[in-house]
């Protein structure tokens, strides 16, 4: 058979184990080829420089290949030398910027091995604009620059969407290069950290992980002024505890929105969340979580999260000890002021550059004056996804933050059927697979993708486990 060409669009995690497991699989490097800004593996979730952006997880959760999991903490112990902060007592918490080099080995490691230093992988760091069919039956890409790439396979890794202020902003305040470098829409790089001095008063806007990584880092910079950190409920992440999970829970049948709210009701104990047997407990309601959200139509999977969506988003991404750490020691301070409160707009101010609309718990109005704003909701929606949905290509999931897929990854078009060619990996399967978010699951579509590509390709077999055969 004649090789065929494979594009990914995207070049963050996913897009850099789908290309590790593809290679290993038995796919040539130089049939595959990225499209994606900034090196191959970083992205949005690790592409940050800062020291203090911290991976919320215990190294051992974090692997590539399910049966090399304390890989990543073998290579850190022998790597970083330069963290001693990394160790908690509730496991090992190294920072984004390290695991991206993790990544960065092992993708080297494999390409090395497939012999492919002079005939590996292309990467065009650019952005997919447009996607279409082509005339020989794939599809066409246009890129950002105005170049055309043709490709038998497209596997999409787009990963996270740039955020979106979740308010309104006023004209005047983005029209004026003074006043719009203050509004700090992606944190995610960390670069703006270079410009804030420590007597800015600083509005963080939400209360998660980003939220506190950016905490952290500005109390490592012995920031001074106020931090206003606006969260209509007021309350962090729980810390990470030493939690060890056991058997999944028996579920009722058939799984209805109801029953799986009640079930996780009568399954935690009543206990705090920052303790380890609550967290444990919660991780053994996640191991067959996507069984039961597979078993929900649309409607059932919104009425669902309109309930439960809270407590998963605050409970499901809890914090490393280190930025809980430096949340607390602002908070007592006096530093880190924590307000119940949903930010509405920003305006132009009169005594400062900002001027925030604030809505309490209760509907009551205020306003605060500061000199930056960090939007740290995470809060964004994909254009290119969504040009896909225009385009005939695809079909928006229930939430219409992505497209649906088939549990082989494969995009479902709008008569239903499912695009052997075109498939997705990464958090943007989430409405469609449920809890899918984490890098170990994101590894686990690239072995199943890599499997499937095998078996049609290179004529290898799949493995139950999703590995391959030789």
């Amino acid at each position: 058979m004649a090789d065929q060409n494979i594009l990914i669009i995207g070049s963050g995690f996913a897009a850099a184990v789908t290309v590790i497991h593809l290679v290993q699989a038995g796919i040539k490097p130089a049939t595959i080829t990225i499209v994606g800004p900034g090196a191959l593996g970083a992205g949005n979730a690790y592409g940050c420089d800062d020291k203090d952006f911290r991976l919320n997880v215990r190294a051992a959760l974090m692997w590539i290949w399910p049966e090399k999991r304390d890989d990543f903490g073998l290579w850190a112990k022998a790597n970083i030398t330069d963290d001693p902060e990394a160790v908690q007592n509730s496991g090992n918490f190294y920072r984004r910027r390290d695991f991206a080099r993790y990544v960065k080995s092992c993708l080297d490691t494999v390409l090395a091995d497939a012999s492919a230093p002079h005939n590996g992988i292309t990467h065009h760091q650019q952005i997919v604009t447009s996607l279409g069919t082509a005339d020989s039956g794939g599809w066409q890409a246009s890129l950002d620059d105005g170049r055309l790439i043709t490709a038998d396979h497209v596997i999409l890794a787009t990963g996270n969407p740039t955020p979106q202020w979740p308010c309104r902003v006023n004209h005047a305040v983005m029209a004026s290069p003074a006043t719009a470098k203050l509004l700090v829409q992606n944190p995610w790089d960390g670069r703006w950290l270079d410009h804030v001095t420590s007597g800015s008063r600083i509005a963080i806007v939400g209360s998660g992980l980003t939220a506190l990584d950016a905490i952290t880092a500005l109390a490592r910079r012995n920031h001074q002024a106020q931090i206003y950190l606006l969260a209509p409920h007021g309350n962090l992440p729980p810390v990470q505890a030493d939690w060890v999970k056991q058997g999944p829970p028996i579920w009722p049948k058939p799984p209805r929105p109801s029953k799986i709210l009640r079930r996780f009701r009568s399954y935690l104990p009543d206990l705090p969340p920052e303790d380890s047997r609550w967290q444990a407990a919660f991780e053994e309601l996640r191991i067959d979580i996507n069984q039961q959200w597979a078993a929900l139509n649309d409607d059932d999977r919104r009425r669902l999260m309109r309930r439960l969506g809270w407590l998963w988003s605050r409970y499901r991404y809890r914090a490393a000890p280190q930025t809980i750490a430096a949340a607390t020691r602002l908070q007592q301070s006096g530093i880190l002021d924590i307000c119940h409160a949903r930010l509405t707009a920003i305006n132009p101010g009169d005594d400062t550059p900002l001027r925030l609309d604030l809505t309490g718990a209760a509907g009551e109005v205020r306003c605060l004056d500061v000199d930056y704003v960090i939007n740290c909701t995470g809060a964004g929606q994909d254009p290119f996804l969504a040009s896909l949905v225009t385009a005939g290509i695809g079909v928006a999931d229930a939430f219409g933050k992505g497209l649906r897929v088939t549990a082989d990854n494969q995009i479902i078009r709008p008569d239903g059927s499912a695009s052997k060619n075109l498939l997705m990996i990464g958090p943007q399967m989430a409405s469609s697979l449920g809890d899918v978010v984490a890098a170990s699951e994101v590894s686990l579509a690239a072995i199943r993708v890599a499997g499937n590509f095998a078996e049609q390709l290179v004529g290898r077999g799949k493995r139950h486990d999703g590995g391959i055969d030789a």
